[in-house]
């Protein structure tokens, strides 16, 4: 890594985690300020396909988010997929089959969200477990549809970027 790329990387972090703490401390806008920290993850990756970096942004994000947001489930939120979503989906669409790819993001996305259930029903909101089946299967369905609406807004977002982005 260069300068220019560790101070874009700084940078990126720091608003990464500006968004994750005020979304942290103004209560409804927590979920979209942890999407937008998420696309912070995904600008080392638009040029130059820098993985290293976007790693490496990610990780500082959630150890610096995880000591300074005053609200853990926004940091849980970005850790578990906001933030490592953007990496996992380059890394699937540069390297699997193009008939699969949807396939192994909604895996990875159905995965996360059996995770933050476990987390969310055990640690964080043990109040709001969802009882009956109708409510379970409803709710993960409306996640799943949720998600490609997401994942066609990111790409869309992130095309955005790379042709308004100045060249390195």
């Amino acid at each position: 890594m260069n300068t220019k790329e560790i101070a874009r990387g700084g940078l990126l972090a720091a608003a990464a985690v500006a968004l994750l703490y005020v979304g942290g401390t103004v209560t409804y806008i927590g979920p979209a300020a942890c999407l937008v920290a998420g696309v912070a993850s995904s600008v080392p990756l638009l040029r130059r396909a820098r993985l290293k970096t976007a790693v490496t942004l990610y990780l500082a994000v959630s150890i610096l988010s995880a000591l300074l947001v005053p609200r853990k489930i926004e940091v849980a939120a970005y850790i578990l997929f906001c933030g490592l979503y953007p990496i996992v989906k380059f890394c699937v669409e540069c390297y699997a089959p193009r008939r699969i790819q949807e396939g192994i993001k909604l895996a990875y996305f159905n995965v996360s969200l059996v995770i933050a259930g476990v987390l969310a029903v055990f640690i964080f909101l043990p109040q709001f477990a969802l009882t009956g089946l109708f409510r379970v299967a409803a709710a993960w369905f409306v996640a799943n549809i949720t998600f490609v609406i997401y994942d066609v807004a990111l790409s869309r977002l992130i095309a955005l970027l790379r042709r308004s982005l100045p060249p390195d």
